[in-house]
């Protein structure tokens, strides 16, 4: 080889040059989101999937292949669900249940809240109040139902509190851990440059806390929906939940399924509200990990 055909670089340091390393690039990772996957993680494509379900249920029913006495046709618990609109029955316990729910939500998120962010900034917090947090989470929430009944009596009262229990640990849980996980060099940039606990708890620790934060709220929403129709199952007389148990009780089994879907659609709006309000308010939340 001669001189002239050696790189210069190579020449002016005596040492060969190092390989330069292209690595191949999957042309799917940088194709756009086709059409139908931007229709199915819409709001309305959310619908989809469940409205193939339901399909397939009904035309299982109308085959024979479904039995009608446990699975009754979509079709069916429909017509059920109208009946019970036009009765009248339905809409005022919908009213209860979403007031038992809103109550207990409220009531188990706003202190796990601010307890989990005082665990998270406090050592002394967090070293008196986990043990208690890993000592109570694990018991059934519904096993303490009989102790609420004896302390609150009989009603609704109880129920808010068995809502507001069931959904205080996700949130404590997530305040305290999105807290933890704020890096530790950034607080102590900001104070080297003057700023007070104050200063850091709104400027920095909150704002990178955030995303954890709202994942226990969606977490405790949902929790309180379930702690509020276990509690309306076994301890009260109104409510979608008593009405779903009456229905059990006496084998109406359309009208159990119609009151079902209204959980369930309870549930899936609870769960739309609470994302509709992060990406208002905090949609830059959404972007984290």
């Amino acid at each position: 080889m001669s001189e002239s055909s050696v790189p210069t670089r190579e020449r002016a340091s005596g040492q060969p040059t190092p390989p330069v390393v292209r690595y191949a690039v999957d042309p799917r990772a940088e194709r756009p989101p086709g059409r139908l996957f931007r229709l199915l993680s819409s709001g309305a494509g959310s619908i989809v999937p469940v409205a193939l379900v339901l399909l397939l249920w009904q035309a299982g029913s109308m085959a024979g292949l479904i039995d009608k006495t446990f699975f009754p046709a979509p079709s069916e618990c429909v017509q059920a669900l109208v009946g019970l609109f036009s009765s009248g029955e339905l809409l005022p316990n919908v009213g209860i249940t979403a007031r038992r729910i809103l109550l207990g939500f409220l009531l188990g998120v706003i202190p796990a809240t601010l307890l989990g962010i005082a665990m998270g900034r406090s050592r002394w917090i967090r070293v008196l109040v986990d043990p208690l947090i890993a000592i109570t989470y694990p018991i059934p929430v519904v096993a303490i139902l009989p102790l609420l009944l004896v302390i609150f009596g009989t009603g609704g009262r109880p129920i808010v509190v068995l809502a507001g229990i069931i959904s205080f640990f996700p949130a404590v849980v997530n305040a305290m851990s999105g807290v933890l996980q704020v890096d530790e060099r950034l607080i102590l940039m900001a104070r080297n440059l003057g700023a007070g606990r104050q200063q850091i708890l709104w400027k920095i620790v909150l704002p990178a806390a955030l995303p954890s934060i709202f994942a226990g709220i969606r977490l405790a929403a949902g929790l309180a929906l379930l702690g509020t129709i276990a509690g309306e199952f076994l301890a009260a007389s109104d409510g979608v939940g008593s009405m779903t148990w009456r229905y059990w009780q006496i084998y109406q089994i359309d009208n159990m399924y119609a009151t079902l879907a209204v959980i369930a659609a309870m549930g899936f709006l609870l769960t739309t509200v609470t994302l509709r309000v992060q990406r208002r308010f905090f949609g830059w939340t959404e972007g984290q990990k």
